[in-house]
């Protein structure tokens, strides 16, 4: 599925070179949680970004199903790596309405007609248990929770195989933290889906993952 092979990256900060990844190798199968657990700054999140194209390594490949991954990908490459990120608040415009957010993928990447877009916006607000009155709403009417789920349909319009969440549930509250996590497992069988679930919260690791790896000061422990 997903081939890490010797990636390392390094970032000039303040005439500081800065080590954030050396030689990581990893393998993730088809429909894993694979967990990347550790610290702040241990390049869990620069892996992440790597693996997205947002970021060049500066050595090492990343390869997709026996295709070799570039930082320059063309759409078709882009919508089968989607990413949920930690803070919903940030990630979410907060002048467009539901409706705009997730349906911008689906124009995006022609997924279905014109036509259909507002039935399809529907069916994702019900996959994350939301219903379709939620489409006419604007973030800032949305709690915590709400918000993530909104983030998680806009990943799953685009069609992806492979979902990376970032810290998916620390900005939110225990119980919400639970029910985003229960909704997140039904969602990976429904739909096939691998993850890549960067963490540093092992409680959460126990109740999602299958595959564990460490890292620390941008090396597998």
């Amino acid at each position: 599925m997903i081939k890490v092979r010797n990636i390392s990256k390094k970032f000039i900060i303040k005439n500081t070179t800065v080590q954030a990844l050396d030689g990581i190798n990893m393998s993730i199968e088809a429909h894993d949680c694979f967990a990347i657990v550790g610290e702040s700054g241990s390049g869990k999140t620069t892996l992440a970004n790597i693996i997205l194209g947002i970021y060049n390594q500066d050595n090492g490949e990343v390869w997709l199903n026996e295709k070799q991954l570039f930082s320059k990908r063309n759409l078709r490459l882009r919508k089968l790596i989607q990413f949920v990120q930690q803070n919903p608040m940030s990630t979410l415009n907060p002048k467009k309405t539901v409706y705009s957010t997730i349906s911008l993928p689906l124009k995006i990447h022609k997924i279905v007609n014109n036509n259909e877009i507002t039935e399809r916006v529907e069916k994702l607000l019900s996959y994350v248990g939301l219903e379709a009155e939620y489409m006419h709403r604007y973030p800032d009417t949305l709690s915590g929770g709400q918000k993530q789920r909104v983030a998680i349909a806009r990943a799953l319009a685009s069609e992806p195989q492979v979902l990376i969440l970032d810290e998916p549930t620390s900005a939110l509250d225990v119980i919400v933290q639970s029910k985003v996590l229960n909704l997140l497992l039904d969602i990976k069988e429904q739909f096939n889906l691998t993850y890549i679930f960067i963490t540093h919260d092992l409680s959460v690791v126990r109740n999602i993952a299958n595959k564990v790896v460490v890292m620390n000061k941008g090396k597998i422990e």
